[in-house]
């Protein structure tokens, strides 16, 4: 494979990578919007290549390209997009004799491995972890409507009451009582002003 051939390769695979970041990045915003800079400067790199060879550089075909529905899903698909990427640089490293070129391979391929795939695992982190406390919060609310309803009914043990209480965050319940107060006291206060 020729040294042009290759370069081909590669901006086509940035352009896919650019069009897949730009259009997750409408969508879900960061960490893609640090992805879709990157692509760009990716493409940027290999463009000169291609202008130091005399060759045209092609269009994006990938301005149509389809991504996942959900946060998790685009990045568990940009994930497996930059694995492919940094198995992509390896064939097109061997056996390459242009040192300039076999060095923008390797920043490239470094970039994906350093940089792109750590980032995606951290958001990708990150959203799991949000997605568990709002389900966690989900089920404390749900649990919460129990225990209302079994205190306003008499039902409620107070083996039940300090069980529940062992789940809740004392900053929280601290808050809400705060809160609470605060709700009464300005109902009072609302109605001595209508009297």
């Amino acid at each position: 494979m020729t040294t042009q051939e290759k370069i081909l390769i590669a901006l086509d695979d940035e352009y896919k990578a650019y069009s897949f970041y730009n259009k997750a990045m409408q969508l879900y915003g960061m960490p893609f919007a640090n992805l879709f800079q990157s692509e760009a400067n990716h493409i940027n790199a290999l463009s000169l290549h291609l202008q130091n060879l005399n060759v045209p550089i092609p269009q994006n075909p990938y301005e149509d390209i389809v991504i996942p529905n959900t946060l998790s899903g685009a990045l568990e698909a940009a994930i497996e997009n930059e694995n492919q990427n940094i198995a992509l640089y390896n064939s097109l490293i061997e056996g390459e004799q242009d040192s300039l070129v076999l060095d923008t391979f390797y920043r490239l391929q470094a970039a994906s491995f350093n940089n792109h795939i750590p980032s995606l695992f951290n958001a990708l982190n990150a959203n799991t972890s949000l997605l568990d406390k709002i389900n966690n919060g989900r089920a404390l609310l749900s649990e919460t409507g129990e225990i209302v309803a079994q205190l306003q009914n008499g039902e409620l043990t107070q083996g039940q009451l300090e069980a529940f209480l062992n789940k809740l965050n004392y900053s929280l319940m601290g808050g809400m009582i705060l809160g609470a107060f605060g709700a009464i006291i300005l109902n009072e206060f609302l109605n001595q002003n209508k009297e």
